[in-house]
């Protein structure tokens, strides 16, 4: 087992303490194995076996569990002979009725239970648990595999051309590591099942969607368009102009399980100069670029694109918010916040023609404050920065704790 070193670092000051840990992420991308880590260092500081509690809801074992009435009698019987704390990990909660309930229920009482529960939908915690636990939760995001952690998963890439080549055509989910090579043949069709899984279990079925090819359209339609403004209208349009009628509430609703599910996350766009963030041209990048070409295919041609989604991706695991920017009627690809200071960045193919250096500066040089500024380029050899912006390979910036 490959220990997930930065997530656990991140989690463990709150073990132990009053407040509940909600580890939230997309179907399959380790967070169940994350669990049985934290559960693993427990015993290894010494808590018994006997008080921690698991349980597994996609697990047979548990199926029994359907309700929270279920989830508080199990734990109650579980654990009446057992003193002093008690350590209850609830993976994939969302499938139990009225969860949040039974959570609020534990939370109120800090001196018995310490509780970590996980789930599949971006939103079940910020709507449903944050009406019963206001202030009492802290949400920890688990994202499919940095460039970073995907070397420690695939040793064998000792070549970084190569390793950047696999994770940019197969993607960071870590169930990867069970196939005995990494192949278009045996990759594809594993993540096709993955994706199948993600859109039935947590779009189809929780929202009651019955036309699953309009669906797949969206979906595919925004694979393809990742890294692009995008809106519910636009999406609207371009379905009807292909002889599929469709409403924009419906495309609002199709879109908005495609993000709880956590399949794509949506960048909200913010106006540096009117310090406000907007509504409309906002963009989506996909989770896990290895389950967008299972769909739509892998194609060289939108590497320029593939690059701003993997340093979005990588933009989310290192900062606490990132937006697309706007600064006049230029662009900012991306303002990363962090304990509320910004970082700019922009991301380019190249900077090889002075028109290509000119459009790439001009919105960075003209934000008036002392905040850093980075250009991300795929070119190999880059000079020592321009007018005080940092120029950065993306190799190196995927490979490095930015």
């Amino acid at each position: 087992m490959i220990i997930r070193q930065e997530y656990l670092d991140r989690i463990q000051p709150f073990i132990g303490k009053p407040v509940i840990k909600a580890v939230t992420g997309l179907r399959r991308v380790g967070k169940s194995v994350f669990i049985r880590q934290i559960i693993n260092q427990l015993k290894q500081n010494g808590i018994a076996e006997k008080n921690i509690v698991y349980v597994d809801i996609e697990s047979l074992e548990f199926d029994f569990i359907r309700t929270y009435q279920d989830l508080n009698r199990y734990l109650l019987e579980k654990t009446a002979d057992v003193a002093g704390k008690i350590y209850v990990f609830i993976d994939e909660i969302q499938d139990i009725s009225e969860w949040e309930r039974t959570i609020a229920s534990w939370s109120g009482q800090p001196d018995r239970y310490d509780v970590t529960i996980t789930g599949s939908n971006s939103t079940m915690f910020s709507g449903q648990l944050s009406t019963k636990l206001t202030g009492r939760y802290i949400e920890f995001p688990i994202y499919p595999l940095s460039l970073r952690e995907f070397r420690d998963f695939f040793p064998e890439f000792s070549d970084n051309e190569k390793l950047f080549d696999n994770y940019l055509r197969y993607g960071g989910l870590p169930g990867l590591r069970i196939l005995d090579e990494l192949r278009d043949e045996t990759v594809l069709p594993f993540l096709r099942s993955i994706h199948d899984t993600i859109v039935l279990k947590d779009i189809v079925a929780r929202r009651n969607i019955r036309n699953t090819s309009l669906l797949a359209d969206i979906c595919r339609f925004i694979y393809d368009n990742i890294s692009k403004p995008l809106t519910a209208s636009s999406i609207s349009a371009y379905l009807k102009n292909q002889k599929i009628s469709v409403t924009v509430p419906s495309v609002i609703n199709y879109l908005t399980g495609l993000v709880d599910s956590q399949l794509f996350y949506k960048a909200y766009r913010f106006d540096l100069k009117g310090k406000r963030q907007l509504e409309i041209n906002n963009k989506y990048y996909a989770a896990d670029l290895g389950l967008r070409h299972s769909q739509i295919g892998y194609r060289s041609s939108d590497i320029s694109y593939l690059m701003e989604n993997l340093v979005y991706l990588e933009l989310l695991r290192c900062y606490d918010q990132v937006y697309t920017g706007e600064m006049g009627k230029w662009e900012v690809d991306f303002v990363a916040l962090k304990n509320a200071k910004p970082h700019y960045f922009q991301v380019t193919m190249n900077l090889a023609e002075p028109a290509v250096i000119e459009r790439e500066t001009r919105s960075l040089l003209a934000i008036q404050d002392n905040f850093p500024k980075t250009i991300i380029t795929y070119d190999k050899i880059h000079g020592d920065g321009i007018a005080g912006i940092e120029v950065v390979n993306l190799m190196d910036f995927l490979l490095e704790a930015y």
